[in-house]
This record gives structure tokens, C-alpha cells and sequence, in this order.
């Protein structure tokens, strides 16, 4: 059964490459013919004409300063933690049982960062064990806090609290 698949094949690839020798050559590729090698007769002197002043065919010279664009004057951002009036939390759980939270601050503490829990009293009457990192006065700081959660499995929320 194979020896009938490979025949067919080179069956079709054999057509092919006939099929690519009937095709016409496209015309770029073929040798241009040599025109016949004939003197030139010597062209009549030409005059030049009037010397006029052409205007130029662009005018983009002439609009050019009229298009400027002047760009508005910005306060320079400067990336300081003391003109922020925020500071970031990263919140990794939240958890109805008080020994779930335990255990994720147990497992974030052996990553080397401080984290604490916090109980919630719901109106409901419901309560809940948030598990919190930081907070960090700078973005890279919390950038670093995250990336750190992160390669534990852990995703977290970033939150902005105001200052005290």
C-alpha cells in the first residue's frame, strides 16, 4: 500500500516539474536583445530659451514657519515617595477562617516580608481575615513585594491607601 502512495507522489512531482519547464519565462528574466550598433548623427544646437524665473514647484518652504508648533510647558514629573499622598498595600487573601490567613502570613514570612492580618467585621455580620503586605512608599518597592508573591503562587491586590 505505501508503494502505491510513494509512486503517485513522484508521479505528481514529476508532472509538477514538467508542468514549471512549459511555462514561458517571465519577460524580466530573459535576455534583453542587443539593439544594432548605430552612430548617432550629430543633434542640432540648441538654443536655450529665455532665462524665466520658475517658481517653485513646493511651497512647503513658505509653510513650514507658519505651522510651527510650540509645545505646551509641563511640570516635570519627578517619580519622589514624599509628593505621593498614597502609599500602596498589597492585599494577598481574604479569609473566613482566622488559621487560612495564619497560614498564608506563615507562608509570605518564609519569602522574607513582614505580613500581618487583620480582622473585618462585615455590617452582615460576617467576618473576614484579610492577610496585607507593606504598605510601601514606592511602586518599585511594591513591584518587588509582588513579583516575589507571585513566583509563590500567590496574586495579589494592589491597593492605594492615603497617608496617615
Amino acid at each position: 500500500m505505501r508503494w502505491i502512495f510513494s509512486l503517485a507522489a513522484v508521479g505528481v512531482f514529476i508532472g509538477f516539474i514538467v508542468y514549471l519547464n512549459t511555462m514561458e519565462a517571465p519577460e524580466s528574466t530573459s535576455p534583453a536583445p542587443k539593439p544594432a550598433v548605430t552612430t548617432p548623427a550629430k543633434p542640432a544646437p540648441v538654443k536655450p530659451a529665455k532665462e524665466t524665473a520658475q517658481e517653485p514647484k513646493f511651497k512647503f518652504y513658505e509653510m513650514l514657519p507658519e505651522s510651527e508648533v510650540v509645545p505646551p510647558t509641563v511640570k516635570e514629573y519627578t517619580p519622589s515617595p514624599s509628593n505621593q499622598e498614597f502609599r500602596y498595600l498589597v492585599q494577598t487573601g481574604s479569609f473566613r477562617n482566622p488559621e487560612d490567613a495564619e497560614r498564608q502570613r506563615a507562608q509570605i514570612a518564609f519569602q522574607g516580608m513582614r505580613a500581618q492580618v487583620s480582622r473585618i467585621d462585615l455590617e452582615e455580620g460576617n467576618t473576614w481575615y484579610r492577610v496585607n503586605v507593606g504598605p510601601f512608599d514606592s511602586r518599585s518597592q511594591m513591584n518587588s513585594a509582588v513579583d516575589k508573591l507571585v513566583a509563590i503562587s500567590i496574586q495579589p491586590l494592589v491597593r492605594k491607601v492615603p497617608k496617615e
